[in-house]
This record gives C-alpha cells, structure tokens and sequence, in this order.
C-alpha cells in the first residue's frame, strides 16, 4: 500500500490546516495523520514508507480499528487529568515516544487528531502549531 491522503471530514476545528502546517514545519517526517472521535476515524495522510511497512488497506484498516478503540478514550482521559491537575491547565496533547517515531494525540472537546512522526522531528514546533490552531477553532 502507497501514500494515503484524504481531507478532512470532521468540523470541530480545520484538520487540513493543521496537515498543512505540519507539512511545512515536519515535512518528511509526518509518518501518519488521522483524526477521530469516539465513534469513528479518518486516516488523512500515510506516508508511502509506513503504508508498504503496515501492508494492505485490510491490514491498514484493523490497525487504525486497535488503535482507535483505545485512543477514543482520550476525551475521557482528558476530563480526567485537567481534573486532577487542574491548577496546571488544559490538556494539550498525550504524548508516546517509542523507539523509532513518536506519537502525539491533540484532543479538543469531541475530535482528537493523531500524529505519528519520526524521533527526529521538531517536537515543540509541532505541539505549538497544532495546539494554536486546535485551540483558535
């Protein structure tokens, strides 16, 4: 399976803006980008590299389908911990470093937005250009 790219179908704030900017401050090191909620997701962009390593659409597909069963959660999470750390602020993103890429979910009220990128991108850079445009929706 080659490069995926699909726009956006979700309303809460302008997920092909953000793709955009990522692709202007991660380029090449954008692995995937998908949005989701707690019913469904849409796989916006997978770089050729990860779509040859996760196989075909079926397997693509029951992949997103794990994933998102556990990341459909976040909204919950996200109550969770601006409760408890409430003096801190609102929760901006979760964050999983893994050996080879990282992961990053910005979570707004009802639509979440994945993104996987290599361990060499600009992290901050990243986190404060999706964040201004999630939290200017």
């Amino acid at each position: 399976m080659g490069t995926i790219e699909n726009t956006s179908t979700f309303a809460e704030f302008d997920a092909d803006a953000v793709l955009e900017k990522l692709r202007e401050i991660a380029g090449g090191q954008i692995l995937t980008v998908a949005e989701y909620d707690a019913e469904t997701y849409n796989i916006m962009y997978m770089d050729d590299q990860m779509g040859h390593q996760l196989g075909d659409a079926v397997d693509i597909e029951e992949l997103a389908d794990r994933i998102h069963s556990d990341y459909r959660l976040d909204f919950t999470e996200k109550e969770m911990y601006e409760d408890v750390y409430s003096e801190l602020g609102e929760v901006r993103a979760f964050a999983v470093f893994f050996e080879g890429n990282t992961i990053f979910r910005f979570v707004g009220e009802t639509t979440g937005l994945y993104v996987s990128l290599t361990m060499d991108a600009p992290f901050n850079a990243v986190i404060e250009a999706v964040s201004d445009i999630i939290e200017d929706a």
